[in-house]
């Protein structure tokens, strides 16, 4: 009986054995799941960027308004007609920040009457404090609102029908967020290295859309980019060449462009003094006015850097 007893003892502790080891196995593969699908299709939470150059002694050459008692905006008419208007999204800096006017005046020169609203109501992030705490000041849901009243102010007070829209990290994203809703809410949509970007939220855009990353970009690793690229390319969704033909895709026609060797915020605050970035600032411009020009005509032709 001894031995019996032994014998039992052994079977069952091989068992229990077997079974965590099972259980461990089990636990290793859905951590791995949820690990993959919490960087492709959730939100992330980044920390705040570097402010860079904000070219703050920058002179813009618009004029600030009120689209309702809450919300203000930075508006620059271009000097003749205006066949469309372009919603700039400033980043976590506010829409102050000089390097954002300025690309708001150089739309204003292509054509475009430009909006820049401000979505943080007079609180951007300032460098201090708690990043996430600021951040909880501003829920998407009112974002979202003031999005809609600038638009709603283009359409009644400006009497602008076609609208596109150009942001910058915070803005790269709610550019993709914005077009959603609806078709035709707008008609092209620019999204700078947009922090946080899922693959959900790019397959609901209904807007044509360019997305523009850099390569060395930390709070926006390729690796999600490239995430939302085959994410868009499965669904027929992503242009191999952005001059190429739309109309076989089964949906608003997107395009990704990543920079070599530039980081965060090379675009529109880009160290004008680092050749490498100047010029990569200046290609993905060139591209913004392209993507617009040919969503949103306006009288000059636009070509697409090599």
């Amino acid at each position: 009986m001894a031995e019996c007893k032994a014998t039992r003892s052994t079977v069952l502790s091989s068992l229990l054995i077997g079974v965590c080891v099972v259980a461990v196995v089990f636990l290793i593969i859905g951590f791995t799941v949820l690990k993959k699908d919490d960087s492709t299709d959730s939100t992330l939470e980044p920390g705040p960027c570097d402010r860079g150059d904000g070219h703050d002694d920058y002179v813009a050459n618009g004029t600030d308004i009120a689209i309702n008692n809450d919300v203000n905006a930075y508006l620059v008419e271009p000097i003749g007609s205006c066949l469309a208007a372009v919603v700039v999204i400033h980043d976590i800096y506010g829409y102050e920040m000089g390097a954002t006017r300025l690309v708001a005046d150089e739309l204003a020169s292509r054509g475009y009457t430009a909006v820049m609203p401000d979505l943080y109501r007079g609180n951007p992030w300032n460098g201090t404090g708690d990043f996430a705490e600021w951040k909880s000041q501003h829920p998407q849901d009112r974002i979202d609102r003031d999005v809609d009243a600038t638009l709603d102010y283009i359409h009644t007070e400006l009497d602008i029908a076609n609208i596109g829209m150009v942001g910058f990290c915070f803005g790269g994203r709610q550019t993709v967020l914005a077009s959603a809703p609806s078709p035709g809410r707008l008609q092209a949509g620019v999204g700078f290295y947009g922090v946080g970007t899922t693959t959900t939220e790019v397959l609901s855009m209904q807007a044509p859309t360019l997305l523009v990353y850099g390569q060395n970009d930390t709070g926006q690793p390729l690796e999600g980019v490239h995430v939302l690229q085959d994410a868009l390319r499965d669904a027929n969704r992503l242009l191999d060449d952005p001059t190429g033909d739309d109309s076989n895709l089964d949906g608003p026609a997107s395009f990704i462009k990543i920079f070599d060797d530039v980081g965060h915020a090379f675009v529109h605050r880009a160290d004008r003094n680092d050749p490498v970035a100047a010029a990569a600032a200046d290609d993905a411009k060139q591209d913004m006015y392209y993507w617009l020009n040919r969503y949103l005509p306006t009288e000059s032709e636009q070509v697409w850097s090599n």
